[in-house]
């Protein structure tokens, strides 16, 4: 019988036949295009750490909202910006003890409607392709976010997708 051990706002915990497992809320995650051809990271607060780490931009599907409706929500939200051209890039949906649907987009045609930043958010710093692949090839994205900006390189290199 499927049991209900925790629910938050963010994190579901059951357990079934002894075995327990997670979902957590659906996320997006949007590569940010500048008009020099560059990836925008956002520079932020890490929660609970007190450091300072970057990350690509993202947030969490609130219910009923569609992907490409909660990326363009949180893009507005978090840095003020619009954008006129999305394209979906990967889709990653992790089953088993662990659960969750990243969303993986890319960003195109930026304009600034607010100068207002999320409390979070500290600021934001641009990189080349190759530098953004080279701090995923470092580590310093979630192993989702290193998939992900793989497949932008490679369809990037291999035309299959202009920044």
């Amino acid at each position: 019988m499927l049991e209900k051990v925790f629910l938050g706002d963010f994190i579901k915990v059951t357990k079934e036949n002894g075995i327990e497992r997670v979902f957590l809320r659906d996320s997006v995650h949007t590569f940010l295009v500048t008009d020099e051809k560059k990836i925008r990271l956002t520079v932020e607060k890490i929660l609970g750490d007190n450091k300072v780490g970057e990350k690509i931009q993202s947030g969490i599907i609130e219910q009923g909202e569609a992907s490409l409706q909660a990326a363009k929500r949180e893009l507005l939200e978090e840095l003020g910006l619009e954008a006129a051209d999305w394209q979906e890039l990967v889709i990653h949906k992790s089953t088993g003890t662990v659960n969750d649907i990243c969303y993986y987009f890319v960003a195109r045609q930026l304009s600034v409607v607010s100068e207002d930043l999320d409390g979070e958010i500290l600021g934001t710093k641009d990189y080349s392709l190759e530098e953004l692949y080279e701090k995923s090839m470092n580590s310093e994205f979630s192993p989702v976010t290193q998939a992900a900006v793989a497949k932008l390189y490679f369809e990037v290199t291999r035309g299959k997708i202009e920044l």
